[in-house]
C-alpha cells in the first residue's frame, strides 16, 4: 500500500492478530481498517511496535493537505477530531471507514482517556454541558403545561 502522507510504500505488520500498514522508515503513519483503531486506542491495550515506528526526520509531511484513501480509488480522507477533547485530528475514509494516523498520533490518542468508561463520562459531561439547560427548560415547560391541563380538566368537571 502507498502511504497517503508521504507516498512511500508501507510495511505490512501484524499486532495481536490485526494486520496493519505502517510507514516504517518514512513519515511513521499507520493505516487502520474499519474498527481496527478501537483495538489500540487505550493505554491498557497492547500496541507493541506501533508505539515505536521508525520515522525519517528528513521526510516533511504537510498536515493540512487532504489525502487520498489508500484503499478506495478517488476518495479523499475526511479530517476530524478523534474525540471531544479536540486535541488529535485524524483522517478517515467516508467510504471504507479506514483511519490514517500520522506519525506519533497513536501515542496522543492513547493519552486522551485511560479507559472507555472515562471516554463515556467525558462525552456525557459535554452533552450535559451543551444541552442540559435546554432539557431542563423543556421539562419545566412540560410541567407547566401539564398543570394547566389538570386545572382546565378540573374546571370542566364542574361545568359538565
Amino acid at each position: 500500500m502507498q502511504c497517503p502522507a508521504c507516498e512511500r510504500q508501507t510495511t505490512h505488520i501484524s499486532i495481536c492478530g490485526t494486520e496493519l500498514d505502517v510507514c516504517q522508515g518514512g513519515c511513521g503513519g499507520i493505516w487502520f481498517d474499519n474498527y481496527e483503531l478501537k483495538k489500540f486506542d487505550e493505554p491498557h491495550e497492547e500496541a507493541g511496535q506501533l508505539l515505536d515506528i521508525e520515522i525519517n526526520s528528513n521526510i516533511k509531511v504537510d498536515l493540512e493537505t487532504r489525502r487520498n484513501c489508500p484503499k478506495c480509488v478517488d476518495i479523499k480522507l475526511m479530517r476530524h477530531y478523534f474525540s471531544i477533547k479536540r486535541k488529535v485530528v485524524v483522517d478517515e475514509c467516508a467510504n471504507c471507514g479506514g483511519i490514517w494516523l500520522d506519525g506519533g498520533e497513536l501515542n496522543k490518542v492513547r493519552g486522551l482517556y485511560p479507559s472507555e468508561e472515562d471516554k463515556k463520562i467525558a462525552t456525557e459531561n459535554l452533552y450535559n454541558e451543551l444541552f442540559q439547560r435546554e432539557i431542563d427548560k423543556e421539562n419545566e415547560q412540560l410541567y407547566t403545561n401539564k398543570n394547566k391541563q389538570i386545572r382546565m380538566g378540573n374546571i370542566l368537571k364542574f361545568i359538565h
